[in-house]
């Protein structure tokens, strides 16, 4: 049984989810739902902590972060939100996921699995020590950016990023949606930053995903070709000695 905490204050938005909680996996028991700041921090204060909390933001008398600074809240929690700009704050609590309403299935879902995932890794361990390690992991190797794109700030996390690429001096992230966007960070600079279980420097001008490499060709003289998702112009051609280390890393990784 996974017993879930929902922190909202519209009630058809608690049906909903409610609703979608049932139908997605039958093993989730809702043990409360609370509509305002005031009464989060009560119940959190007297009751146990439960395995999951779903939890709004704008809350009838305040924004939701409020009730980090009142209790220590070691549950994992799913943002559910109709605002995009708190996603940032939001992950410097406990936030392991950022939904946006209308609430999608698949994206809940995944959320679930998320936390299902956490609350398996090692019998002996509490879900506040899992929360630690997943931000020790995170202050080794970047997991995210915050993008400026025309009016407006955009988060993307490691997981949406298929390559990094530099262009006459400037770098560009490209997400697996095909969305091309500049940051400030140098190929270098990400080469040190990136998690290398995931990321690889193919040549001066690309750093790939694992996930991204759609095909490998064998070219002349040891070098290999390389084919990526989103697609290229062209196969990039790797050299000799990168493309020995790519195979070992292919190859470990697999």
């Amino acid at each position: 049984m996974l017993n879930v905490l929902i922190i909202e204050d519209e009630l058809p938005n608690i049906q909903r989810l409610k609703k979608m909680l049932h139908v997605l996996d039958r093993d989730i028991t809702v043990i409360a739902n609370l509509q305002t700041v005031h009464d989060s921090i009560q119940w959190l204060k007297a009751n146990e902590q439960p395995d999951i909390i779903f939890m709004d933001i704008r809350l009838t008398d305040g924004l939701s972060f409020e009730i980090f600074n009142h209790v220590q809240i070691t549950s994992p929690v799913i943002f559910i939100t109709a605002y995009d700009e708190y996603a940032l704050k939001a992950f410097e609590v406990n936030g392991i996921d950022y939904l946006l309403k209308p609430l999608e299935a698949d994206k809940l879902a995944k959320g679930i699995r998320k936390a299902k995932s956490m609350a398996g890794i090692g019998k002996d361990e509490s879900i506040l020590q899992l929360v630690k390690s997943m931000q020790a992991k995170q202050a080794i190797y970047r997991n995210r950016f915050l993008v400026a794109y025309r009016d407006k700030y955009i988060l993307v996390m490691a997981g949406e990023i298929a390559y990094f690429t530099s262009e006459n001096k400037a770098t560009f992230l490209i997400m697996y949606n095909g969305q091309r966007l500049m940051i400030d960070q140098t190929l270098e600079i990400l080469e040190k930053e990136m998690d290398p279980e995931i990321f690889f420097r193919v040549s001066r001008q690309f750093i790939v995903s694992l996930k991204a490499i759609h095909k490998i060709h064998q070219s002349f003289n040891g070098q290999l070709k390389i084919e990526l998702t989103p697609a290229l112009d062209e196969a990039i051609l790797i050299s000799r000695e990168k493309s020995a280390q790519l195979k070992k890393w292919l190859d470990q990784s697999a």
